[in-house]
């Protein structure tokens, strides 16, 4: 072993690494190659693998001796071909015995896939290590607990109920935390940044001497609510549950801006249909997603919204921190969900909401502002584009898809309409 050891991993380190698992190296052979203990290579690898599904073949665990193909009664799903096939992909979404089989070597070293001699052909979801990828996850998390800031998200709406009017008022900040001290939970120093950093209704041209001010070179903050939400609702943990939960269905959640500070969408994606909600929100803050989410379970009840809510993965967004409120009945305590979070820097975790996202910037082109926009505007939106059929489904559509899996009153609850083909608009004309 190299005499002295590193106290980091560097990206070369990394590099030597990605390189060395294709070379089917072990992990002792890894950790004295760059000056490492063995358990660092493996605590490294497990924290930053990812998963890569495939679109290819049926990962069934029971494909092999499956007899469905002599009694399937699904055949319409291949556009009337009868001569069904065992490794029918679609078996994914139309069999009720279709089990997800994953790799038992995911659990034991390497816990990847590079140096795997199947790989090329084998139909299960990959575990892959990239090392670019797992720096850049490095360096946020390591930078992650000095930036931003960190506030309730009451005392957030506190303070722009209070100061951003009196400020549009025409009275200076000195003089709001002055009347105010007492219940303020910031100083006043902090206050004139929480303005220029646009996390209040007030923006910095409302402050009179301001506007004559030169401005500061600053860098966007990042708004962090509560660091420790994501303790056990990694990625990790994600990939761990679902292993564990091969039936559970995945929902990916995001957020699509319009202009900055302005009206914003939070999207849902069911992954097993491409199917993708959309609401309108005033503001893009914790609050306004736990709202949507106490729409859905008044508007569906507890039994659909469980099915249809099993398993949330979603990105760090300070939108996305209070998992508690989306996972229980508030009124009953039940927990209901399961929230994860992608690992920083890798909304790509969730490649199939990011993709989706593509259809909307067709009518919302990015920048546009959504504030003239209403939650009829963004449900017109939102069929039109559910209804658009995909080649990946075999030209179905979202909704097709959707209302096979969980029925037509789960499509009516949630104002899911079916567009005909020849009337589906993917320009900023359908909002015109």
């Amino acid at each position: 072993m190299n005499a002295k050891i590193k106290k980091h991993l560097t990206l070369d380190d990394r590099i030597d690494i990605q390189i060395l698992l294709k070379e089917g190296k072990n992990f002792i052979q890894i950790a004295d190659h760059i000056g490492k203990d063995r358990s660092t290579i493996s605590r490294e690898i497990k924290a930053h693998r990812y998963l890569t599904e495939t679109t290819a073949g049926n990962d069934c665990i029971h494909r092999i001796v499956c007899d469905n193909p002599k009694t399937c009664k699904r055949r319409d799903v291949c556009f009337g071909n009868r001569s069904c096939r065992i490794r029918c992909k679609l078996c994914r979404i139309d069999c009720d015995r279709y089990e997800k089989e994953s790799c038992i070597r995911h659990n034991k070293p390497p816990y990847v896939c590079s140096a795997c001699e199947t790989k090329s052909k084998c139909w299960l979801t990959k575990m892959e290590y990239e090392a670019k990828r797992a720096h850049g996850a490095y360096e946020t998390l390591r930078s992650e607990s000095r930036q931003g800031i960190s506030l309730a998200e009451e005392d957030l709406d506190y303070l722009n109920s209070v100061v951003s009017q009196q400020i549009k008022q025409g009275q200076s900040i000195p003089v709001i935390w002055e009347n105010y001290k007492d219940e303020m939970p910031i100083s006043g120093r902090t206050l004139y940044k929480y303005v220029e950093q646009g996390l209040l209704d007030a923006k910095n041209l409302d402050l009179r001497r301001r506007v004559r001010m030169p401005q500061r070179k600053k860098s966007g903050p990042v708004l962090h609510i509560d660091k420790q939400c994501h303790i056990g609702r990694t990625f990790e943990d994600y990939s761990s549950y679902v292993d564990e939960n091969p039936d559970a269905a995945v929902v990916q959640m995001d957020t699509v801006e319009g202009r900055k500070g302005g009206k914003v969408l939070l999207t849902l994606l069911f992954t097993n249909c491409d199917l993708q909600l959309m609401y309108l929100r005033d503001r893009n803050t914790a609050a306004s997603v736990i709202q949507v989410f106490d729409y859905f379970r008044e508007r569906l009840g507890n039994g659909l919204f469980q099915e249809l809510f099993q398993v949330i993965l979603t990105d760090r967004g300070s939108e996305f921190t209070d998992p508690v409120r989306i996972e229980a009945d508030l009124g009953t305590g039940e927990i209901q969900c399961k929230v994860f979070y992608c690992d920083p820097r890798n909304s790509n975790q969730k490649s199939n909401c990011e993709k989706n996202h593509g259809l909307i910037r067709y009518v919302l082109p990015k920048g546009k502002s959504m504030d003239k926009l209403t939650q009829e505007d963004v449900t017109k939106m939102m069929n039109h584009i559910n209804s658009y059929p995909r080649k990946k489904w075999n030209g179905q559509s979202p909704i097709d898809l959707f209302t096979k899996i969980y029925g037509q009153q789960a499509s009516n609850k949630l104002g899911l309409v079916k567009i005909p083909p020849e009337s589906i608009i993917l320009t900023p004309a359908l909002l015109k």
